[in-house]
């Protein structure tokens, strides 16, 4: 991203950062993201164009950043000191109520952009990546049976299938559900790990 997001921003950047993104978020539910434009952004939130560019690249930069303030909320960032099934559920859980929560912008977004098109596969890209990376730190201090990087590609994968079933291919699913289907896909993954790991509860 063209804004340096390790940077405490001033409350001036907060409020523009906050516009834009806004503003793409709202037009989302309105139109698909082929074809939403720069301009159409800026007169949205009525920023000029020049200052569009002192922050992104390009629409594509400013999306990049939306997925970054999901993810803030979501919370993705914190990595728990936890069992790896325990830490699965809490992230599990942290995704399947953000979705919950945000089920009616999430429709509308996803009546404009089909869940094969580059913005929803942006999306999960963004989350797929970022809970990688967790699973890479949790796993990084554990003794294994199998190759690391085999254990986050399970982990990460079987976590985001079932969001993406349940929200955005629109399978209605319980937290209670959910919890079965998540536990019958790990099935005994807990084996690949000498750690003693907990029952999903």
């Amino acid at each position: 991203m063209k804004y340096d997001l390790s940077r405490q921003p001033t409350k001036g950047a907060q409020r523009t950062l906050s516009a834009f993104s806004s503003a793409m978020f709202d037009l989302l539910e309105l139109e698909s993201f082929e074809t939403i434009s720069v301009n159409e952004i800026c007169e949205r939130c009525d920023y000029p164009r020049a200052t569009f560019y002192n922050y992104f690249d390009d629409k594509y930069d400013l999306v990049n950043y939306c997925w970054y303030l999901l993810a803030t909320e979501i919370r993705v960032d914190e990595a728990p000191q936890l069992s790896p099934n325990e830490i699965l559920v809490t992230y599990f859980d942290r995704l399947y109520q953000f979705f919950d929560h945000h089920k009616r912008q999430m429709k509308a977004i996803l009546k404009h952009n089909q869940v094969d098109e580059t913005l929803v596969a942006s999306f999960t890209n963004y989350l797929k990546q970022t809970v990688r990376k967790i699973f890479r730190q949790i796993f990084a201090g554990l003794q294994l049976n199998i190759p690391a990087e085999l254990l986050v590609t399970q982990c990460s994968a079987t976590l985001l299938n079932l969001i993406e079933w349940i929200f955005l291919q629109d399978e209605p699913t319980t937290l209670e559900e959910a919890h079965r289907y998540l536990s019958i896909l790990i099935g005994n993954s807990k084996k690949s790990c000498h750690a003693r790991v907990g029952p999903i509860h």
